[in-house]
């Protein structure tokens, strides 16, 4: 139980900081006049930032452990890389609200098919009608969400 509330209160400060993403890079844009560039600049900051918290603790892997990946799961780089470009693009223009309702919606369909299926080596995890009816309920939430902003949008 100790772990589940650990584990669940850094889940929350985590996805604190996801809207946080692309409100602060879409500053470092406007500065730099270029979201692309920004989203670099984010990148290298990040990299640098996990290196020196690995590096020190693990040492660097070696050319057998990146081998031994499977070549899908470096994956992951392309698709932070194209989240931190939208955030920084579309934040600005749809609002963080908008964008993280958007992306939560994507979570939890994709989240419940990769525990459905266990797809990509996960422990599979079948949904039930409790995860259902919350899917269903959180989905219909920012569906009137966001009818409400495009009713508010229409000139």
């Amino acid at each position: 139980m100790r772990s589940y509330l650990i584990f669940a209160a850094w889940s929350l400060l985590a996805g604190a900081g996801i809207p946080l993403i692309g409100v602060l890079n879409s500053g470092v844009a406007r500065s730099v006049g270029n979201p692309y560039a920004a989203t670099a600049i984010m990148f290298a900051i990040a990299a640098l930032v996990a290196l020196g918290l690995a590096l020190p603790v693990y040492g660097h892997p070696t050319i057998a452990q990146l081998g031994s990946a499977p070549p899908i799961s470096y994956g992951a780089g392309l698709l932070i890389g194209f989240y931190g470009l939208s955030a920084t693009i579309i934040i600005p223009r749809l609002g963080a609200a908008s964008f993280i309702a958007f992306i939560l919606v994507a979570q939890l369909l994709t989240s419940a098919a990769v525990d459905q299926f266990g797809l990509f080596g996960m422990a599979r995890r079948p949904t039930d009608i409790t995860k259902m009816v919350g899917l269903i309920v959180i989905v219909a939430g920012i569906t009137v969400m966001e009818i409400g902003n495009l009713i508010k949008a229409r000139p």
